[in-house]
């Protein structure tokens, strides 16, 4: 073997033992990719193996992080801060400097509950004490038209995740409330994704959006990445969020029995007052004054 070969296959041999380590870099066996000989196959086959290795490796390392924030999510009984909980840890799992979270009301809207920023040291809704200024989106126009120029909107009334790349040049949709902010904060809205929260019979009860998605290494702005991890974690939210409301509007309907329930108690007891017959004789008593008052 030419010592040309015998340093190809000492470089491949480094990159199996960086694979073994967890410390592999597709950059390690990139001068291989034109190779057509044995070597280019095996360094090909070892740099797929590294990459299979690496996505394993990261899935495991957020599953990690998932499982914790379940656990928190399933536990915590404040509203405002499970609200808070959900944006938080989908922030920190998929590295994103701006997080908004919006529930569906009665009246097809979706209120802004939470809103974090990184960057600009921006928190609204929840325990921050900050009061949310941003006014909910429709669902639906004046004409009972669907509002699919919103990504939120969209996200919400499609029942799917929508991951935009550069909001500056993506089309089809609305971003002039996105580019106003931009304007006023210096701020740069890039990467977008818009997920929609999901109740136990599949309703949507909300959206979680993730903005500016960051390079852990270069620092830079990149598009978000949907798996498996990410869906967990929206699972997770959906249910601690789908449990805490339909255990308020339980509570709100056992108030409002407890109330209708008191009332009814109270005309029956209004009534057995006014069915005895000292209660007829006061009545009687007190009509015979009023006519005497009239002939007086």
């Amino acid at each position: 073997m030419s010592d040309s070969n015998t340093q190809a296959l000492q470089k491949i041999i480094r990159a199996a033992q960086a694979i073994a380590v967890g410390e592999y870099q597709p950059a390690d066996l990139e001068e291989f990719s034109g190779r057509a000989d044995q070597l280019g196959s095996l360094a090909q086959k070892i740099s797929e193996l590294g990459r299979e290795f690496a996505a394993r490796n990261r899935q495991l390392s957020l599953i990690r992080k998932v499982i914790p924030a379940g656990v928190a999510l399933s536990a915590e009984k404040d509203f405002d801060r499970l609200l808070e909980t959900v944006v938080i840890e989908a922030q920190s799992l998929t590295n994103a400097d701006g997080g908004t979270l919006y529930l569906l009301s009665d009246k097809q809207q979706l209120e802004f509950v939470i809103l974090r920023n990184k960057t600009l040291g921006i928190g609204m809704g929840g325990k921050t004490g900050n009061p949310m200024t941003f006014t909910p989106v429709n669902l639906y126009d004046e004409h009972g038209h669907e509002n699919r120029s919103n990504i939120a909107s969209c996200a919400a009334l499609k029942g799917k995740p929508v991951n935009i790349a550069d909001a500056y040049k993506a089309d089809g949709f609305d971003f002039s409330g996105t580019k106003a902010f931009d304007r006023r904060s210096g701020y740069h809205s890039q990467s977008f994704m818009t997920i929609p929260l999901k109740g136990t019979e599949g309703q949507v009860i909300g959206v979680l959006q993730l903005i500016n998605a960051i390079d852990e290494k270069s620092g830079e702005v990149i598009p978000f990445e949907s798996d498996e991890v990410l869906e967990a974690l929206v699972l997770l939210a959906s249910a601690a969020l789908d449990g805490y409301i339909r255990e308020e509007k339980l509570r709100q309907e056992i108030a409002k029995l407890k109330i209708e329930i008191d009332e009814t108690r109270r005309k029956r007891q209004v009534e057995e007052i006014t069915d005895t017959a000292y209660f007829r004789d006061l009545k009687d008593k007190a009509r015979q004054l009023r006519e005497k008052d009239k002939d007086s």
